[in-house]
């Protein structure tokens, strides 16, 4: 007889992106890959299949104690088949980049079925040149930017020739033993479990966030450059934690997303970072903060005295950490200045902010009220999830921006080399726009995801995003490196009369 599995129960922060997703405000990530060429289906399918042991998060669903007496729990999906994960989609060839971004924007609308494991693959088909396209979502409640690229190293390879990617039966290996899940926990006992582990919870959660800002003051007493940092940051704390203005795409969100997508020399940024100071980040804020103030333009707004607030994840596992699951982040919330036309000044005002925040260790303090706030009862934490969003009279953050730094060499699939890895972040409420970045193959991939209500001109941030890049890397005095159009390599034939291959989907500068 197959043994009944344990209950596992979502943590507190992944709980929450459960709680509060609603159809105006999705919360899943993702990504969109174009490949050099196509990709069989059944093959990719079966490649999938047969690391999933290695992934088992992804084949559980999620399950809700009677009542939400407590946190959800992880449970393996009985009626588990990848078929109803992974789909084929047929565009008519040959399609572009307009009608790939068209789709991304439909796929990344739907919530996932919360009946069955949360993430789904959709293999596109049709694109000019030969080249297919994989569009991958999985709900924030199983997987951060980190743990998210993590998972690549599992589905994807790092040569051409692996085999890894193939059907166990194409390799001569014996037939696969059927997938047969573990006997679901007991109703009666994930219910009494709960119950008794509630009040232990909110203990836990407690002691937790006690910890946490201990830690914190151990660490200003310890770290000379946290007081050094309070310090700073006490001088700005008006700007950084004041009331500002909305923006335009703070407004209510509708839930149909849009993508716009751009790519840039991770050279170029490093040599802007080497030139000015600061970090690649603070390059990629600086270059954001150019483009809001077009947009702002756009909108005939005035930039006197105006800043934006990005909230920027900041990645806080440790070492032991590493191949987790889950949520294990805090937040920046950086305040960017929208009057400075310099980009080099604007660059070296962004870099004494951040660095000040990062010495005064502001994300391990929000951690700490962040493990404060994880400490209301589950029942609350459900309940409080299905209130109705509310507009604050002023904005708390404008934007999400998020830079995840991924691997720096091509990664294949089937055989099939990805070309781009342009990711996904969640937008909702009243931040209409998001930024996701990912850094892949020495290149830096830029992804706007917005609201079709709150910013239907969102599209426009690709342009305003390519000419804040160029203004600042020539302020800067960076000569630029080779288009990524010219050195990416062409899609491969398996016909020497092939037509000619169509112009690079990318949406390169």
């Amino acid at each position: 007889m197959t043994p009944r599995e344990l209950p596992q129960n979502l943590g507190p922060l992944d709980a929450l992106f459960l709680n509060f997703e609603r159809p105006e405000m999705p919360l899943h990530i993702g990504s969109v890959s174009i490949c050099d060429g196509p990709l069989p289906f059944d093959q990719f399918v079966a490649g999938i299949e047969s690391k999933l042991d290695l992934l088992p998060r992804y084949r559980q669903i999620v399950v809700r104690p009677f009542l939400d007496i407590g946190l959800p729990i992880w449970q393996y999906d009985p009626k588990f088949d990848i078929r109803r994960h992974i789909f084929h989609v047929q565009l008519d060839a040959p399609a572009g980049e307009a009608e790939l971004r068209a789709l991304t924007g439909r796929v990344f609308t739907k919530l996932l079925d919360r009946g069955k494991p949360l993430w789904e693959v959709y293999i596109v088909d049709g694109l000019a040149g030969g080249r297919s396209a994989i569009v991958t979502k999985v709900h924030h409640c199983m997987v951060d930017g980190v743990s998210g690229v993590g998972l690549l190293s599992l589905m994807f390879d790092t040569s051409p020739h692996a085999t890894s990617n193939a059907p166990p039966a194409l390799k001569g290996a014996p037939k696969r033993k059927r997938y047969r899940p573990p006997q679901p926990p007991d109703e009666t006992r994930i219910f009494t479990d709960a119950l008794k582990g509630a009040f232990q919870f909110t203990l836990d959660q407690l002691a937790g966030a006690q910890k946490n800002l201990a830690a914190y003051g151990a660490a200003l007493f310890q770290d000379r450059r946290a007081l050094d940092g309070i310090q700073r940051l006490a001088g700005v704390l008006p700007q950084v934690l004041g009331p500002l203005e909305r923006l335009p795409f703070n407004r209510p969100c509708s839930g149909e997303r849009r993508v716009a997508w751009s790519e840039h020399s991770f050279t170029d940024a490093r040599a802007v970072r080497t030139a000015c100071g600061g970090t690649v980040n603070d390059v990629v804020l600086t270059a954001l903060t150019g483009a809001v103030m077009r947009y702002l333009k756009l909108h005939k707004e005035s930039l006197r005295n105006r800043y934006f607030r990005v909230m920027v994840p900041v990645n806080l596992r440790q070492a032991e950490d590493r191949g987790t699951l889950g949520n294990c982040v805090s937040v920046l919330p950086v305040t960017l200045p929208l009057f400075i036309q310099d980009p080099v000044e604007r660059l070296r005002r962004i870099a004494a902010q951040t660095e000040a925040m990062k010495h005064a260790r502001v994300a391990e303090l929000l951690r700490a009220a962040f493990s404060w706030m994880g400490a209301l009862p589950a029942p609350l934490q459900a309940l409080a999830g299905r209130l109705p969003l509310v507009s604050t009279p002023v904005p708390i953050v404008h934007i999400v921006s998020t830079n995840v730094p991924g691997p720096q060499v091509p990664l294949y699939a089937n055989g099939r080399r990805l070309l781009t890895l342009y990711p996904h972040v969640p937008a909702g409420w009243d931040v209409g726009m998001g930024l996701a970045i990912q850094s892949y193959d020495q290149k830096l991939f830029f992804a706007f995801t917005f609201d079709a209500q709150a910013a239907p001109d969102g599209d426009r941030m690709k342009e305003f995003l390519d000419a804040s890049f160029a203004e600042l890397r020539k302020a800067a005095k960076v000569p630029e490196s080779e288009p990524a159009a010219k050195t990416k390599r062409a899609p491969r034939r398996r016909k020497p009369n092939a037509q000619a291959a169509a112009p690079t989907l990318t949406g390169a500068a």
